[in-house]
C-alpha cells in the first residue's frame, strides 16, 4: 500500500514543479516583453497619426473624448492634438461586418479632414476590405462635413460604397462622422 501512495505522489510533485517553473518563466517573459510591446504599439500609432496629419511633429493626448456619430455606431476613444498646432487626430471605434473596426481621422485646425486610416479590423479580406484601401479613404480628404450615407448602397459620389461591402463602408462613414462630432465638441475651428 505504501508503494502505491509514493508512486502516485511522485508524478504530482513533478507536475507541480513543472507548472511552477513554466508560470515563473511566463511571468518573467511578460515582464520583459510588455514594455517593448507597449513602446512598439505607441510608435506604430504615432506613425499612423503622422501619416494622416503629415504637418504634425508630435502629438499630445487630449482627455476629452466620447463623441459619437449620429447613428450611435461609432465612438471616439482617443483624441490627439499636434504639438505644433497642425491639427488633431481622432481614434474611433465602430462596428463593421466582421466585428470591431478602428480608424484614425486627421483634421487640420480649421476642421478639414487630412486623411483617414483603418488601423484594425476583423472583416473578411477581399470585398469587405476594399473600403479600407487608400483610394477609397481618400474621398474624405478635404471635407469639413459629411452628408448622410444611411441609404447609399452603390458606387456613387460623394461617398462611394463598394458594392457588396456597404457594411464596412457605412462603418467607416460613421467613424468619420464621430470624429467630426468630437472636433465640434472640442470647440471646432478656432
Amino acid at each position: 500500500m505504501e508503494n502505491s501512495k509514493s508512486s502516485f505522489a511522485a508524478p504530482v510533485i513533478v507536475l507541480s514543479c513543472i507548472c511552477l517553473f513554466v508560470s515563473l518563466a511566463l511571468a518573467f517573459t511578460y515582464k520583459v516583453a510588455n514594455p517593448i510591446i507597449i513602446k512598439n504599439n505607441q510608435a506604430a500609432a504615432d506613425a499612423a497619426r503622422t501619416e494622416i496629419l503629415p504637418a504634425a511633429d508630435a502629438f499630445t493626448q487630449i482627455e476629452e473624448t466620447g463623441a459619437a456619430s449620429s447613428d450611435g455606431k461609432a465612438v471616439v476613444t482617443e483624441a490627439y492634438k499636434a504639438d505644433n498646432g497642425a491639427g488633431n487626430v481622432m481614434t474611433v471605434e465602430t462596428k463593421s461586418f466582421g466585428g470591431a473596426l478602428t480608424l484614425m481621422v486627421g483634421m487640420e485646425d480649421e476642421g478639414v479632414i487630412t486623411g483617414v486610416k483603418v488601423t484594425e479590423h476583423a472583416d473578411t479580406p477581399g470585398v469587405g476590405t476594399k473600403n479600407m484601401e487608400a483610394d477609397y479613404l481618400a474621398q474624405y480628404s478635404g471635407m469639413t462635413e459629411l452628408t448622410s450615407a444611411d441609404n447609399i448602397k452603390k458606387e456613387s459620389a460623394p461617398f462611394a460604397f463598394i458594392s457588396g461591402a456597404s457594411v464596412s463602408g457605412q462603418a467607416i462613414h460613421s467613424g468619420v462622422a464621430a470624429a467630426l462630432s468630437q472636433f465640434a465638441a472640442m470647440g471646432g475651428a478656432q
